[in-house]
């Protein structure tokens, strides 16, 4: 989780007339490219010179994108002086000492901080049910606290909440706070039926109290609720997600929702505040949903189906990601009415037209089906058949707040296997402001660990290409990438015998810290005092760390910014960690 202060970053942020379109709606423009400035790399010259061969996945997994040549006048150098973003330190910065520990794992999904915001949030709701109060003697209170934790539950549940909004949080960075939410409500939903329950049992007007209509209404509500828990496990979320998991949602909260206002009158307005937000969120995703036509194209080397919505080429930004529905009885019977998140792997306002492009690993049925449908409309298409299916696209969502990648000195992105989406749209981001003067990045690392070298293939030509347009402008570029596994194919490591210079593979896991260090030095390498020594320039705006991968990923990448020297830390003006996660 990027640490930052969100009140003045997002008033920083919103300076930037890009920023009020970019991020919020998916739209199609018209581009108007400039021909005459673009370079583009010659494929089979590079195939020859590194080993490849010219296959359909070595272009289609991320296009070239169009690579503009830069000057380095003195004017370029004003011109980027006056149009770089303005970069507001976050508290990552300011305290680096708590903020690494903050970010210190207890488990998977849960760190200190989180720990912490959930702690103080129950130490609150213990004492608004507990103070002067005893739950035998006094079960009401526990039902005012169940009842005013639904609009708060069905707040942080939604994707588009208010919340999010002005803190810089996606959705699934919040949903930790959504599942504590909803068991304090279940466990005070239980705490007052077990109140009420124990004081008619001591009367002896159990029975006659059951049966009042009211109280019936409060049984469906508890029972709702009591199994929305018992469904909302790992096992049920994880292996029945769309199965069982959201249709339980669905139907438990309608019914707790109308048994509650049946149950007591005074809940009808936390109903409908609840009811309100999300009205509100469903209409904000039909806004945010496009329906456009998608070219599917299977990548082996990769495992994955790239996704290509050309309709689509302007609205996100690097890191962000959307839901993806495929109309396609091909998907099979229900999973046409599925919607999965993916990372968008492609640049806004891409000269090269490539518009919206999805990355989609093959992990489980729904993406598994997704490749063979691929696999059939590559066959297809080769045969003079169509290769394209409709798709609905809803987002974009999350992404890095209100933070500005560009506005960091240097930038070093850590991706895992399918996690190389967001490397390599941030990279790709950055390269494409670097070249319109907007930006302050100067140095560049991106770090891929995957098991088989294979997976290098299909990305030479594009890694050769960031590369080789890095050596001619402001930011430089390094690529580094580490297999685990030996190779299913011992003489594919052949082909990696002359790569270029600035990218590298190697047999190990990577050690961050050195990396970090390396990063860390090139971007303070043109700086003397604080201050760049070319004309344009500014002071050290600090090191920006993005990782995207298996947990154990992310803590190596934590590890490896709370450990770093501190003097270091400071010359560079901060470091500062942004991880982007699906996870439960």
């Amino acid at each position: 989780m990027l640490c930052s202060a969100p009140p003045p970053r997002a008033a920083v942020r919103f300076t930037h007339k890009r920023e009020w379109v970019d991020g919020h709606f998916l739209r199609s423009i018209y581009l108007d490219g400039h021909p005459a400035s673009i370079r583009r790399p010659v494929a089979k010259r590079q195939d020859e010179q590194w080993g490849g061969s010219e296959t359909d996945a070595s272009h289609t997994y991320v296009s070239h994108a169009d690579l503009l040549r830069k000057g380095s006048s003195a004017s370029t150098r004003e011109r980027r002086r006056q149009n770089v973003p303005t970069h507001m330190l976050g508290i990552s910065t300011l305290v680096p000492g708590l903020a690494s520990f903050l970010r210190t794992t207890i488990r998977p999904g849960l760190t200190i901080g989180k720990g912490c915001v959930l702690l103080s949030y129950f130490a609150t709701m213990l004492y608004g049910g507990l103070y002067m109060s005893n739950p035998f003697s006094d079960p009401l209170r526990t039902g005012f606290l169940a009842v005013s934790q639904i609009p708060v539950v069905v707040l942080l549940g939604t994707k588009n909440n208010i919340l999010g909004m002005l803190i810089g949080f996606g959705y699934e960075r919040l949903n930790y706070f959504h599942r504590f939410a909803g068991r304090v409500f279940v466990l005070a939903a239980n705490i007052h039926a077990l109140g009420f329950f124990y004081s008619w049992s001591i009367a002896g007007t159990f029975t006659k109290r059951m049966a009042a209509p009211s109280i019936q209404w409060a049984l469906v509500a508890l029972i709702c609720a009591d199994l929305l828990w018992v469904l909302s496990t790992n096992m049920f979320r994880e292996k029945f997600y769309n199965s069982i998991f959201i249709p339980s949602h669905i139907v438990c909260v309608i019914l707790i929702l109308i048994a509650v206002c049946q149950h007591v009158s005074w809940a009808t307005p936390y109903v409908l505040v609840a009811t309100g937000i999300y009205g509100f969120d469903r209409v904000m995703r039909l806004i945010k949903s496009r329906v456009a036509m998608a070219r599917l194209r299977p990548l082996p080397d990769l495992g994955m189906t790239r996704v290509e919505v050309t309709a689509i080429n302007t609205g996100w930004r690097a890191g962000q990601h959307v839901r993806l529905r495929v109309l396609s009885l091909g998907m099979g019977w229900r999973g046409w009415t599925e919607a999965h998140p993916f990372t968008i792997a492609s640049v806004s306002r891409c000269p090269s037209g490539e518009g919206l492009v999805l990355m989609v690993k093959k992990a489980g049925d729904w993406t598994s089906k997704l490749y063979d449908l691929a696999q059939r409309a590559d066959y297809g298409e080769a045969n003079g058949l169509g290769s394209t299916v409709q798709v609905v696209v809803e987002g974009p969502y999350g992404g890095p707040g209100h933070a500005i990648f560009a506005s960091f000195s240097g930038a070093m992105f850590v991706a895992g296997g399918s996690g190389i989406t967001f490397a390599l749209a941030a990279v790709q981001d950055l390269m494409k402001k670097d070249l319109e003067e907007r930006s302050r990045i100067r140095a560049m690392e991106l770090v891929w660990c995957v098991q088989d070298p294979s997976a290098l293939t299909p990305l030479i030509p594009l890694f050769s290409a960031l590369v080789a347009q890095s050596h001619e402008g402001y930011a430089s570029l390094r690529i580094s990438v580490f297999y685990t596994r030996a190779p299913s194919r011992p003489e594919v490591l052949k082909t990696f015998r002359n790569l270029p210079p600035g990218l590298t593979l190697s047999p190990t896991r990577p050690k961050l810290p050195q990396v970090l260090k390396g990063v860390v030095d090139r971007s303070t390498a043109l700086f003397s005092g604080g201050r760049e020594r070319k004309r344009g320039g500014g002071g050290l705006t600090g090191v920006i760390v993005g990782v995207c991968g298996p947990s154990g990923l992310g803590d190596e990448v934590r590890k490896a910014v709370a450990g770093f020297d501190a003097d270091s830390r400071k010359r560079v003006g901060g470091i500062e960690l942004h991880e982007e996660a699906f996870g439960w």
